[in-house]
């Protein structure tokens, strides 16, 4: 529904109170674009997962929410039993209304379908009756009580609500709760947007719905709109406020990307309360419906019950987003490279639940300044009896949509996300076991800082892909992961950068608690619990891409099999100064490999690492660690027997090397040429053992190429 168009100057409703603000109707002069289903221009390609940054970052990550202050909340308000009318007649008329008089309807006043002129000044006040049937065309200066407001009486001229704040009843608006057609809804639809609207172009800055359960059609074609235009939207300096027993529902539909409410392109608009639908199980998903651009989809995840879009200075507090294919997106108008282009910026959702959408429960796009604060976000992209998950399947993401010009290379932005503050939520997978897949908070493009701090995650975790400048602290994360970075980014200095990962407490019942790939990750003072407590490097099919630019230190890591694992190419990483405690029945605290084959140094360094464990008859515990790595340095650590599997130019220097009883303190089980063991303690068992133990053993078979073996301290216990 176009929300420009001047709606329902007939309306009706309750009790107002005093709320101050300036009112400010936002146009636009041409018609506004929607992302989805436009066709690129025919040089530019598209690439999700390309991207650039332009470095443009003001380097806070401490950014305060700002203080919103306090809010008038009107009069207590309870419409369950409805508005009570007096419904006799009265016995005048209002021929002869003087200027600047108050007059008290105290009867039920028919018009017979009259227009009334209304001299300068007049009030009208509700004291229990109502107007009907007609139209007061107020001269100038007029006040009217909202309570007289209803769909039977129009109204015109220079005229003001008596109060603020409009309280909602229902039946005063023909507006018909509880399960209805499509008309019905329609109507539904059409009459509470021209309200909102009617409200504001009164001077009404906060409406109040109490008791409320309806369903309102909001599809239609995109030559009639974008879909936030056929949403109910809300005007610019509004506060819809409501309570608990609030529901408001997407009538089902065929379509792929309908959204139920919508601030779009407008400013200081505050929702609190109420509870929003989408149709995720009562959907028609084989509908085969093709939008009038020729657009069509399989999948229908784009089913939204909110949009905010080109919205400035927005408060959601408290609502719940309820079983949609998106519960709340946040996303601009036009590219973000054009002139053009209207942001969504100063965003904040606070306390809000978001419940078991189909793809994902809280989606940005575009924007900056968005605070998530003390949300519960569940089960998102779960499968559900009728309707399954489909990819991303998470709680939240952030996916700005990126490309690069096809002739030239360059970056296009069509969409920026910048400045996003995620605290103090609570996100969780109800049955991981059923829903392995659904969840996590997924960071796809971003450019700083973006930060996640305080939240707790169940059965879930949190990744980030193309990502500069994140930061994730002080979290905790129970029988999930954290997967920062992607391998395909190795290297890529100019895009993923500066990211940070500490204090955060992550374990993981099952799997890897930490995978650290890509670029420019910086992972210290964390407590990791996992099957495996960090990998490095994985995720790449091309094994010379793995991670690059990155430190792991004073990290605690807690491995029931393993507790470091490296995979691929390892570039620029120092792992230093943490605590590995293996637990019972774990086989190796380390496995390192890297298959760096450059001639320059990989500058791959392991370092002041203090590994302990389980072992009986050891002061340390250690279990072994394998190397089969190229070109490493392995200093001053603290660990149990070292088993050598390959590799080459590996530099063993400077550690405290404890066999376990039964084993040797260092093996060579393959050839590692041009490898350097220099300056070690080695301590082993041979007396704890019948087998013949040595402080140093090559396998039968194996012959050291160029490896030299020199001042180490061999301790036989």
């Amino acid at each position: 529904m176009q929300k420009n168009t001047p709606k329902l100057l007939f309306f009706s409703v309750i009790f107002l109170c005093l709320i101050q603000a300036s009112f400010i109707s936002c146009s636009q002069d041409e018609d506004l674009i929607d992302l989805v289903g436009l066709e690129d221009p025919d040089d530019e390609t598209v690439d999700g997962s390309d991207g650039d940054n332009d470095g443009n970052s003001d380097g806070s990550d401490d950014q305060d929410t700002p203080d919103l202050g306090e809010t008038d909340n009107g009069p207590d308000f309870d419409s369950s039993e409805g508005l009570k009318i007096d419904n006799t007649p009265c016995d005048y008329t209002l021929d002869g209304i003087e200027s600047n008089s108050t007059l008290e309807i105290a009867c039920r006043m028919d018009l017979g379908g009259q227009t009334i002129t209304v001299p300068s000044g007049v009030t009208f006040v509700f004291a229990g009756g109502e107007i009907i049937n007609g139209t007061l065309n107020f001269s100038a200066q007029g006040t009217i009580d909202g309570n007289l407001l209803n769909k039977d009486l129009n109204i015109e001229g220079d005229v003001r609500l008596k109060s603020q704040v409009f309280l909602f009843y229902p039946e005063r608006w023909g507006i018909i709760e509880g399960t209805v057609g499509d008309e019905v809804a329609t109507n539904n639809r059409d009459s509470l947007e021209g309200l909102f609207y009617t409200v504001h172009n009164l001077g009404g800055n906060k409406f109040m719905i109490d008791d409320f359960d309806a369903f309102f059609k909001v599809d239609g074609l995109l030559s009639d709109g974008v879909p936030e235009e056929h949403a109910i939207n809300l005007p610019s300096n509004f506060h819809l406020e409501m309570n608990d027993n609030v529901h408001i529902r997407m009538q089902p539909n065929g379509h792929f990307r309908p959204v139920l409410i919508a601030i779009y392109d407008e400013n200081n608009v505050t929702i609190t309360g109420g509870n929003f639908y989408g149709d995720r199980e009562t959907h028609n998903y084989n509908s085969g419906f093709v939008d009038s651009d020729g657009t069509t989809s399989n999948t229908h995840e784009w089913v939204k019950t909110m949009a905010i879009k080109g919205g400035k200075n927005i408060v959601i507090e408290d609502a719940s987003f309820i079983e949609a294919g998106v519960g709340l997106t946040i996303g601009g108008i036009y590219f973000y490279y054009e002139t053009r282009h209207i942001s969504s910026e100063n965003i904040y959702l606070k306390n809000n639940k978001f419940l078991r959408a189909r793809q994902t429960n809280l989606v940005i796009t575009n924007g900056k300044n968005i605070f998530i604060e003390g949300n519960e976000l569940v089960d998102g992209g779960i499968d559900m009896p009728i309707s399954k998950g489909v990819a991303p399947s998470s709680n939240l993401n952030i996916e700005p949509f990126r490309g690069r010009n096809q002739s030239t290379g360059e970056l296009l932005e069509y969409e920026r996300v910048s400045d996003i503050y995620i605290r103090n939520n609570k996100q969780i997978v109800i049955n991981p076991n059923v829903n392995p897949k659904a969840g996590s908070f997924q960071i796809s493009h971003g450019n700083g800082p973006i930060v996640v701090e305080n939240n707790e995650m169940i059965n879930t975790g949190v990744s980030f892909t193309t990502v500069d400048g994140l930061i994730i602290r002080n979290n905790v994360i129970d029988n999930g992961t954290i997967a920062a970075g992607a391998a395909t980014n190795t290297y890529r200095n100019d895009v993923v950068f500066n990211n940070e990962i500490y204090n955060n407490v992550i374990k993981n019942n099952e799997g890897v608690a930490v995978n650290i790939a890509g670029n420019g990750v910086v992972f210290r003072d964390n407590e990791v619990e996992g099957e495996v407590g960090i990998t490095l490097g994985a995720g790449s099919t091309n094994s010379s891409l793995g991670l690059s630019s990155s430190v792991i230190e004073n990290n605690i890591i807690r491995g029931r099999n393993r507790g470091i694992v490296s995979y691929n190419a390892i570039s620029d990483v120092i792992i230093q100064n943490n605590d590995i405690n293996m637990l019972s029945g774990s086989t190796f605290a380390m496995v390192v490999t890297n298959t760096w084959s450059n001639s320059s140094s990989s500058n791959f360094k392991i370092l002041s690492n203090r590994i302990k464990g389980t072992k009986s008859g050891t002061d340390s515990g250690a279990p072994a660690s394998l190397f089969g790595a190229n070109d490493v340095q392995i200093r001053d650590n603290s660990m149990g027997e070292i088993q050598i599997n390959g590799g080459f130019k590996m530099i063993f220097e400077g550690n405290t090397i404890e066999g376990s009883v039964g084993s040797h303190g260092m093996k060579f089980m393959k050839d590692a040429p041009n490898s350097v063991v220099t300056n070690n303690d080695i301590i082993f068992y041979s007396s704890g053992t019948p087998l013949q133990r040595e402080c140093i053993f090559v396998n039968d078979g194996v012959v050291l190429t160029n490896v030299e073996i020199t001042n180490n301290d061999c301790i036989e216990r």
